[in-house]
């Protein structure tokens, strides 16, 4: 008589377990996070992809994608403002861009790597069956999502503080962007659109010993010299030509401009 009630307490632990061990790794999360939720609900949808949700025969509302649009709208406006206040003397694009870089998908992804989120993550396996397929977004989603669990859980200082501490290091990150990288973006933007073609880099001239050789580049737009450049490589090198050939096309358009505007 006693067998039958003993097995079915037995079998409560057994069913409860799996849920405590889910607790107390979440909890482990929340301490590397450095933010306890009051709603451990939030924390779980945040950590669920949409696979699993319909694997299990959740609702869409069960998955983590609403809370990512929340989560990249509050970590939009946190990075900006931490930014705006930062760098005072920064342009509108220079911000643009070192905000770009912040909240990359490849940027969130190694920050998300560094918290450890692919251990809590909930997905599907046979989806993903080591989490190599599609691992930057699945992360880097996750983690914009646990930005909105922790700004409805707990408000937008509480979200702000999670992305400064983390995020920005506390503010010691040294955020800077690829000035010599932009002209080249610059100068295949303007050929483009002007010119209807793309520049063309080439190595003219290599010289010196095999530990310091020095790179000369020419670049070419519709196969006129536009810049030349040199470096100790060959990417410095067409850097260095592109930014020769934005400062020949900005005088070149001034010039241009000001004989239009010259009276006859």
């Amino acid at each position: 008589m006693l067998a039958r009630p003993f097995r079915f307490v037995a079998g409560l632990f057994k069913t409860s377990r799996p849920a405590d061990n889910r607790k107390k790794k979440l909890s482990r999360l929340e301490h590397s996070v450095g933010y306890l939720f009051k709603e451990h609900k939030l924390l779980e949808t945040a950590l669920s992809h949409l696979s699993y949700v319909n694997e299990n025969a959740g609702d869409y509302a069960d998955s983590n994608e609403r809370l990512e649009f929340l989560g990249d709208a509050v970590l939009d406006l946190a990075v900006s403002e931490y930014l705006f206040t930062r760098f005072g003397s920064c342009s509108e694009g220079d911000l643009t861009r070192i905000k770009s870089s912040i909240v990359s998908r490849a940027a969130l992804a190694g920050k998300g790597q560094e918290l450890r989120l692919e251990d809590y993550i909930l997905y599907s396996k046979d989806s993903f069956p080591d989490l190599r397929r599609g691992k930057v977004t699945i992360i880097s989603n996750a983690l914009e999502a646990l930005i909105g669990a922790i700004y409805l859980d707990g408000g937008l200082d509480a979200a702000k503080s999670f992305i400064y501490n983390k995020l920005l290091d506390r503010g010691r990150a040294d955020f800077t962007f690829d000035s010599l990288q932009e002209a080249k973006n610059s100068l295949l933007h303007h050929s483009q659109v002007k010119f209807h073609c793309q520049p063309s880099y080439r190595i003219v001239e290599v010289s010196g010993p095999e530990h310091a050789k020095e790179f000369v580049c020419e670049v070419r737009i519709r196969d006129r010299i536009m810049g030349r450049g040199i470096g100790s490589n060959k990417k410095e090198a067409e850097k260095k030509a592109a930014v020769q050939a934005l400062e020949q096309l900005a005088e070149a358009e001034t010039t241009e401009n000001n004989n239009h505007g010259s009276p006859d």
